[in-house]
């Protein structure tokens, strides 16, 4: 019966010990809980050692189960050798987080603002004005019509001005000829695109830095999933799709401005929702699934107080 409990114990310490490593690798655990698991690993194999030799208190025990005496030691000395080194791992990567993966997403809000503000064109009933934004549609870099008089999307106390294009609510008129649409939608993708190519190498080397990667890589798949739908001239699905795209782009806007330190948040990050419902329940951030794991649980309640101040802030015209 006692070796049973053993054998019971041994196999409940292996799936502790695996949900706790997977808890620490997602670093869902506070560096000072990582520690202290380190120290009672390192404290358990000592005491298995010196009630072995010198003090031979459990040496026949452990004599007569030596499975268990080898597997526990194993367990416990690979455990102070992986706690102390995602101690370490855990201080590098919020020292990676803080100062260089900060800045970098400073640089990446630019390419998600004007990617909603491309979105929000969308809704118009004709194509941008040549004489208000310049030529757009000519071959260049994409969006890059956007970066000229950029005051003309400074929020207006906590709303959005009339001369910014995200004032304008989701709709889609004139689905009859979506060619100028989609000419928007892939200059959208582009600059996505050339948002990830740019600064990855920054915020790369962070977890939480590949995990804003991941988040844009999603985006893209579903503006991607936006052109399909304008072709095949599907308003409905579309409008649902371009507001799940505004939203979480005006989200991320605001969440990586913040993350990066900046005080105040420039002009262009918008403070509320509107004219965008504020979403419903979680957020999904994966195209095709829902996913409510892309960043780690720390910024998870970042990202939420994002939602909350959207949510929260009224608009101001």
């Amino acid at each position: 019966m006692s070796d049973l409990v053993l054998g019971s114990l041994m196999a409940a310490l292996a799936v502790g010990g695996g949900v706790v490593v997977h808890e620490a690798r997602k670093r869902r655990l506070k560096a000072g809980s990582v520690r202290v698991l380190a120290a009672a690993c390192a404290v358990g194999l000592l005491a298995m050692i010196v009630t072995d030799w010198p003090a031979e208190v459990l040496s026949a025990f452990w004599a007569g189960h030596s499975v268990l005496a080898s597997v526990l030691s194993t367990v416990l000395l690979v455990g102070v050798v992986f706690f102390l080194y995602e101690y370490a791992e855990q201080g590098r990567q919020d020292a990676l987080d803080n100062g260089v993966t900060g800045a970098g997403l400073g640089g990446v809000v630019d390419h998600v603002v004007d990617v909603e503000v491309a979105l929000a064109l969308l809704s118009a009933t004709h194509p941008p004005d040549p004489a208000h934004w310049g030529d757009w549609d000519r071959e260049d870099k994409p969006l890059r019509w956007l970066r000229k008089d950029r005051s003309r999307l400074a929020r207006q106390g906590l709303g959005v001005s009339d001369s910014d294009p995200r004032c304008l609510s989701v709709e889609l008129p004139g689905m009859a000829n979506p060619d100028w649409r989609l000419a928007l939608v892939d200059q959208c993708v582009r600059r996505t695109l050339s948002g990830m190519r740019d600064w990855s190498p920054l915020i790369g080397a962070s977890e939480n830095g590949v995990q804003a990667l991941l988040a844009l890589s999603e985006v893209r798949k579903d503006l991607m999933r936006l052109e399909n739908l304008l072709v095949r001239g599907d308003r409905s699905s579309s409008t649902a799709l371009l507001t799940s795209l505004r939203q979480r782009l005006r989200i991320l806007a605001h969440f990586f401005e913040t993350l990066s330190g900046a005080d105040p948040l420039r002009d262009e990050v918008l403070l509320t929702f509107d004219p965008l419902p504020a979403p419903q329940g979680r957020v999904t951030w994966s195209a095709g699934k829902a996913r409510g794991d892309v960043f780690t649980r720390e910024w998870q309640r970042d990202l939420e107080r994002s939602i909350c101040v959207l949510a929260a802030s009224p608009h101001v015209a």
